[in-house]
């Protein structure tokens, strides 16, 4: 098992990796944002919207906790020891980093549509660049990505039992952003024909069709 000096530095370097995105993702060119009116939305269970943002703000905050109260923030619960741990919190960092990369991608070619509400506003466009190329939820798949890394790196349960939470949510979520997108308010057999070539969380294993447009 990583020592808590070593488990700090990969926490501070999760920290900085997070800031810098969020840095450069507010410094990417984006359409000028104006009061747009909403033509159609769905809204999702109440408790389900403060479990997303509650574990999401939770797994950031997790990484300073570490730094300062690593006694608790690392080694409570204990997680017993077992052969190759060490190779494990090295492989959840590295998972951790690539589910921060595809956020910042998802955000990257979303742009001005980037929100947490699931709604359709006017002159909203499909987007199918980046990785909404391959998958529909990108941003949902970087977070879980993310939420299973850490609870890899700092062998925690209860970082596990919340990538558990997070996952029901991100299906119930998706859902309800597909059953919204193919609706005729918003894009209809467009996105049909999206949903039939894109997979939802992971790329599909055949080769997707090349758009006609």
């Amino acid at each position: 098992m990583l020592s808590p000096p070593t488990v700090q530095v990969l926490a501070a370097g999760i920290v900085v990796a997070t800031l810098a995105g969020f840095i450069l993702g507010h410094a990417l060119p984006h359409a000028p944002r104006s009061p747009s009116r909403v033509v159609a939305r769905r809204d999702p269970r109440r408790w389900t919207e403060i479990v997303w943002v509650g574990g999401a703000l939770a797994m950031v905050f997790w990484q300073f906790a570490v730094l300062v109260v690593p006694v608790y923030a690392y080694h409570w619960p204990a997680a017993p020891d077992f052969p190759y741990s060490s190779a494990v919190q090295l492989l959840g960092f590295a998972v951790a980093l690539a589910g921060g990369l595809l956020f910042f991608s998802a955000v990257r070619a979303l742009g001005r549509h980037m929100t947490p509400r699931i709604q359709v506003q006017e002159g909203h466009r499909l987007v199918q660049e980046g990785p909404y190329a391959y998958i529909r939820h990108p941003a949902y798949t970087a977070i879980l990505t993310s939420a299973a890394g850490l609870s890899l790196l700092y062998l925690s349960p209860i970082l596990a039992g919340l990538f558990v939470l997070l996952a029901g949510v991100a299906v119930y979520r998706a859902g309800l952003e597909e059953d919204l997108l193919s609706s005729p308010e918003a894009f209809g057999e467009e996105y049909r024909e999206y949903v039939a070539r894109t997979g939802r969380f992971l790329p599909r294993l055949r080769g997707r069709r090349r758009d006609g447009a």
